[in-house]
């Protein structure tokens, strides 16, 4: 009698699947408690109401950038020097998602996890060149490490709900579902096989759906309906390489900045300076504050001068980076994909003047795509997520996806690493001594 390929066995132990249900709940409230903390601070440091953001940003003084830069680089200093150091004797040492996912008996400390995930909060908040879902994601993935330990699971099957945890937090600050468990299956745990599937898909469906009810269901970027044009076909042939290399260059740039960080009283000293240099920089450049979505949804728009998109697509990765390794703590993926849509936007221009006509919208959400995939090396993740953060519909999947494949196919040649393997570069936090 023949069988179905993905037939496979799966669990069934009924301790586990009650585990997968809190832990989806569980992201579901920590994405959307930590959005709305996030909105309140960005209120507070920026003096706005009832806008977005960027708009907020825009609308303040320059010196009140600059000061809201400098307080939220000696907040995060002190702040991870309190929690890498006196506080890592009693909660012991801080493991991110891909650590405890790939490591087999490893374990993530919930409660340092939490504190951790409010920090990068509201520095995110006040302007850090951060993304806000690593907070989420990060305290979702130690729900499913220490149920799984209360339950007394297996260690495999521990390590399976950390992934599920991580993508459903995604899933839950993004309004990402399928994006989210994708992100688990793709990018985490590097399958598709149904025993892990079915997991993955339930606790990213609950931590979304249980947001709603929280911040409410909307698409995280406003997209007009693009349809799919030649111009647009061989555009993402042309500019998917470009974006896949440049995202190289990117991941490499992020495995730098894992390497070693200040520590004690160095650490807030390095990331008041970085964080202070970038509040300078976005006197002039104020889309150059917070995580990303700013300047994508301009591009999106088809709006934005070139030179400025030009000194974007170089700075938004710089601060990103020099953050990092400055020695904040915080999500990639919204930087990321700010920095392809902004690399697509500003080929779209040149491709504009070639062969007329086309939105630059398109090109920017082309050249995400392509970003992400080759930076993420996930081409079905990044083509479900460019898709559902901007519920765009099915009028670029063509050229999105073809733009996506081909940016992992070039950047698969050149870097076997993406920005999640490189972070495993990130050594133990080392002994700290007083500020």
């Amino acid at each position: 009698m023949s069988v179905q390929p993905n037939a496979v066995p799966f669990t069934r132990a009924w301790r586990f699947w009650v585990v997968v249900l809190l832990v989806g709940v569980g992201a579901g409230l920590a994405g959307g408690l930590l959005t709305l903390l996030l909105h309140l601070v960005q209120d507070l440091a920026f003096g706005y109401h009832d806008t977005s953001f960027q708009a907020g940003v825009d609308a303040a003084p320059w010196w009140r950038r600059l000061l809201v830069l400098t307080l939220a680089g000696l907040v995060a200093g002190l702040g991870w020097w309190w929690l890498r150091g006196p506080v890592s004797r009693r909660l012991g040492p801080m493991r991110g998602v891909s650590g405890a996912v790939w490591t087999p008996d490893a374990r993530m400390g919930l409660r340092r996890t939490v504190l951790d995930g409010l920090l990068q909060i509201v520095v995110v908040a006040m302007g850090a060149s951060l993304g806000r879902e690593g907070a989420p994601r990060e305290i979702a993935a130690a729900l499913g490490s220490r149920l799984g330990e209360l339950a007394g699971l297996t260690d495999d099957q521990r390590r399976l709900l950390v992934a599920c945890g991580a993508g459903a937090g995604l899933a839950a600050v993004y309004d990402v579902p399928f994006g989210g468990a994708l992100f688990t299956l793709e990018v985490l745990l590097g399958s598709l096989a149904l025993p892990v599937a079915l997991p993955a898909v339930v606790t990213s469906a609950l931590g979304a759906v249980v947001a709603w009810f929280v911040v409410g269901d909307a698409a995280v970027y406003a997209v007009p309906p693009f349809p799919t044009t030649g111009a647009a076909v061989v555009f993402a042939v042309l500019a998917a390489p470009v974006c896949g290399l440049a995202a190289v260059g990117f991941v490499r740039l992020v495995a730098w900045s894992r390497g070693p960080r200040p520590t004690g009283w160095r650490l807030p000293v390095a990331t008041t300076a970085v964080f202070a240099a970038i509040g300078a920089l976005a006197t002039v450049l104020p889309e150059l504050l917070g995580n990303g979505k700013g300047p994508t949804q301009i591009v999106l728009d088809g709006d934005g001068p070139v030179l400025v998109l030009a000194a974007l697509v170089l700075l938004k990765p710089l601060a990103t980076v020099a953050s990092l390794r400055a020695g904040a703590s915080g999500g990639l993926f919204t930087p990321t994909l700010a920095t392809g849509a902004l690399l697509g936007a500003l080929l779209g221009h040149g491709w504009t003047v070639l062969w007329p006509g086309g939105p630059v919208g398109a090109y920017a959400l082309i050249g995400a795509a392509a970003f992400v995939a080759a930076a993420l090396q996930a081409p079905l993740a990044a083509v479900v997520l460019v898709l559902e953060l901007t519920r765009v519909g099915t009028g670029l999947l063509v050229p999105v996806t073809l733009a996506a494949v081909l940016g992992v196919l070039v950047a698969r040649l050149v870097e076997p690493l993406s920005t999640t393997t490189a972070g495993l570069l990130e050594p133990p936090d080392p002994p700290s001594g007083r500020p």
